[in-house]
């Protein structure tokens, strides 16, 4: 359910920022995805289908770019991109990325990766008849 609300948050932005613009038909959309969001992108893609039908946005293409988690660790001063948890399930590691990949505490702080952004849209714009 995280995904779709993400996904239906996409579209709202989307369509505000078509209006605001005179669009017509919005063919891609392009966003950063931090790792902290825990949004499984295939399915955001997949939500983002179901929230954009009927609208300018209908058969646009989600373009993800992922974005590396980011930590600072308290007890080595270890500061850097997050690394997946070799010694995990992998269904579990990509929800628990938060050890230090320097000293393995898990004293850590986040410091990146925990946005989700909508960096540019692109879209057909109707021609003013001035």
């Amino acid at each position: 359910m995280h995904e779709f609300s993400a996904a239906c948050s996409i579209v709202d932005t989307a369509l505000e920022a078509a209006r605001n613009n005179n669009a017509t038909k919005v063919t891609v959309v392009n966003i950063e995805l931090g790792q902290f969001t825990f949004i499984i992108p295939e399915q955001l893609a997949f939500n983002f289908e179901i929230a954009s039908k009927n609208t300018i946005l209908e058969g646009a293409d989600l373009r993800i770019k992922n974005v590396k988690g980011r930590l600072a660790c308290k007890d080595c001063s270890f500061e850097g991109d997050s690394e997946v948890d070799r010694d995990l399930p992998p269904q579990l590691a990509i929800f628990a990325p938060m050890k230090c990949p320097k000293c393995g505490s898990s004293s850590t702080r986040i410091t990146g990766g925990k946005d989700f952004i909508i960096t540019n849209i692109e879209a057909e714009i109707a021609e003013s008849s001035a």
